[in-house]
């Protein structure tokens, strides 16, 4: 185990608390798409959306996006969780 100095420490601590608040906002964001998606997926199974072939399409485009994007955000949330185990780990701070 090396000693980090002061310094170093306080650029590390830094470091956590900017991915603890992206991370905070990557959940956020994946909470509001993933009740979208429970949304569209009400919308979904309502047979009376068939009747506008173009409302159903477009509906159905907005899943295909909001899943798209939940997707892309539980990468940055794994990369980012990475990171902070990482970054905390060698201030000695707990993730």
């Amino acid at each position: 185990v090396h000693a980090i100095s002061k310094a170093d420490r306080r650029a590390l601590e830094r470091e956590v608390k900017v991915i603890r608040e992206r991370l905070g906002a990557v959940e956020k964001q994946i909470g509001e798409l993933e009740a979208r998606l429970a949304e569209i997926g009400l919308a979904l199974a309502d047979p009376d959306l068939y009747r506008d072939g173009a409302r159903a399409r477009e509906i159905a485009e907005a899943r295909r996006q909001a899943e798209e994007q939940v997707a892309w955000l539980m990468k940055e949330w794994e990369e980012l969780s990475e990171r902070l185990s990482t970054v905390a780990g060698s201030t000695g701070a707990e993730a």
